[in-house]
């Protein structure tokens, strides 16, 4: 039986410096992606952990006049006991959506984003909300978009060596939003994805609109957002219809079933903007 090798810092710095000395070292929080893939009754785990849960850098959350920022090991409960006030609604039922209370009270927000076997329930919101990340390293810090966090192949590309600290989210108004998982509700699977729809517009005319889905792989192309800004409110059923079929096009890679779902999902997030 493997017995593996648990650092537990005291600080960031000294996590930081943990994962310089010790390339591979696995980040550990709540530890439920791990447990998600566990087939045996007897937890085993990779050879060398490092425990972040307890570092007060990464505990902290606040809210200012432009932004909500979330330390990485905030878990989901404890984000959403934050409240209506200082909560995206959008952030806020793409949490609600994972799992049960047990696993919101174990899964931080940053090991949902850091994943690597696939995109969590909160990728798909946050990208709409174009929320930013901080990722350390010995080098310093760096703030990146959620959205980078997809490879040139859809796949999760969350950088090696990174520790990701912090995830900070835009307060704006939105007009529309809507959030739907497809697929098995409680567990991730290759037939299970999120979709994410924010909107907003002024004096009748779109100003701004953010798709995204994801499961195994990510979708969000901005390209098509940007060719539906400046489109006069309500659209047409026939405009509807066209986005959607691009959109159904662009997900072919999802498999077939998917893709129709997420047709019909931006077809209806569509059809808020004529209510």
């Amino acid at each position: 039986m493997l017995v593996s090798d648990v650092h537990f810092p005291k600080d960031l710095t000294e996590a930081l410096d943990i994962l310089r000395k010790r390339p591979g070292t696995l980040v550990y929080a709540g530890g439920t992606d791990i447990l998600r893939e566990q087939a045996s009754r007897g937890l085993e785990l990779p050879a060398e952990l490092i425990y972040v849960r307890d570092l007060p850098e990464l505990r902290r959350a606040g809210l200012t006049e432009r932004f909500l920022e979330i330390g990485a090991a905030v878990t989901l409960s404890e984000i959403l006991e934050l409240g209506e006030a200082a909560l995206p609604p959008l952030l806020a039922e793409a949490i609600r959506g994972v799992a049960s209370p047990t696993i919101r009270n174990l899964a931080t927000i940053g090991g949902n984003l850091a994943s690597r076997s696939r995109f969590m329930d909160s990728w798909p919101a946050l990208a709409c909300l174009d929320a930013l990340i901080e990722l350390r390293d010995q080098g310093g810090a760096t703030w990146m978009n959620v959205n980078r966090l997809v490879g040139a192949d859809g796949r999760p590309a969350f950088p090696e060596g990174a520790l990701l600290t912090r995830v900070r989210v835009p307060i704006e108004r939105w007009d529309a939003w809507l959030l739907r998982k497809v697929g098995l509700s409680d567990y991730p699977a290759p037939e299970t994805a999120v979709f994410a729809f924010s909107a907003r517009a002024e004096k009748g005319i779109l100003v701004e609109v953010r798709i995204a889905f994801a499961g195994e792989s990510a979708l969000r192309s901005q390209a098509l957002e940007s060719s539906l800004i400046g489109r006069s409110l309500p659209l047409s059923p026939r405009e509807s219809s066209s986005i959607a079929s691009e959109y159904r096009g662009l997900a072919s890679e999802f498999g077939d079933n998917l893709s129709l779902q997420f047709g019909a999902l931006v077809d209806g997030a569509l059809g808020l903007l004529s209510r």
